[in-house]
Formats: structure tokens, C-alpha cells, sequence
């Protein structure tokens, strides 16, 4: 199988996870042809798509029928659904569609997950420099 043959798309919330979700697009490019986001929120995708200059070829609700669709749309022999839970989602299609839970996919891609502690060190230090700007 070469590296173009693959569908992957991931759920936003898998990608809010990481640390750098561009670096993570950018990585799954090279063994994905097409790269894609999952979100029940399209406002909220096509937002965290334009503040991480995310590129994705498509966005999908979390549909049984959108999967299929985009199944039947794409020519590659694998599609595969990186999804924050541990288990396989209800929505996605038994057939065609592959699951990997995104923990396991980003342990296996060495791709670094944003902890809750750096989070909130990222969220004090915005506020911080919020309250020592509005001084000046």
C-alpha cells in the first residue's frame, strides 16, 4: 500500500489536545491524502482550522451517512477516524472506516499532547500579560 492511499480524518476534540495540531496535520499529510476534520460545531472547526493554519480537505458532522458519503466521494483504500474517546463511535460505519483512539495514535506518532497543567499555565500567563497590559 503507499502512503497517498489513506483517508484520515480527525475529531475536533482529539486535535485541541495537542500541543501543536498544525504539526500534527502536517505529519499525517505525509502517509494521508486527504486530511479532514470531524466536529458537530462547524463554526467551532473552521475557527480552530484558521487559528492553527490548519489545511483539511474536508469537514463532516458526525454522521453515519456523512461518513459513508465521504467514503464513496474519496479514492483511497483506507479511511481512518482519529476519535477522542477510547472506543469505537456509534456514528462511524462498520465498513470501510478504520478507529484508532487518538491517544494511541499520538503515542504511536510521537505527537505531543498539551497536559492540563500547561493549559493552565498558558491561561494565567495570557491573563497576566492581559492585566499588565491594560495598566500601561
Amino acid at each position: 500500500m503507499t502512503t497517498d492511499t489513506m483517508t484520515l480524518a480527525f475529531e475536533l476534540a482529539a486535535l485541541q489536545q495537542v500541543r501543536e495540531p498544525q504539526a500534527v496535520v502536517v505529519d499525517a499529510r505525509r502517509w494521508a491524502q486527504n486530511v479532514g476534520l470531524v466536529s458537530i460545531d462547524s463554526c467551532a472547526a473552521h475557527a480552530f482550522s484558521a487559528k492553527h493554519l490548519i489545511r483539511r480537505d474536508f469537514q463532516i458532522a458526525p454522521t453515519t451517512s456523512n461518513f459513508q458519503h465521504l467514503s464513496s466521494r474519496v479514492t483511497t483504500e483506507r479511511h481512518v477516524l482519529v476519535g477522542e474517546a477510547p472506543d469505537r463511535p456509534d456514528y462511524l460505519p462498520q465498513q470501510h472506516w478504520e478507529y484508532f483512539a487518538f491517544a494511541d495514535a499520538a503515542s504511536a506518532a510521537s505527537w505531543e499532547l498539551d497536559n492540563n497543567e500547561t493549559t493552565s499555565r498558558k491561561q494565567v500567563t495570557a491573563w497576566l500579560a492581559r492585566v499588565f497590559r491594560s495598566k500601561g
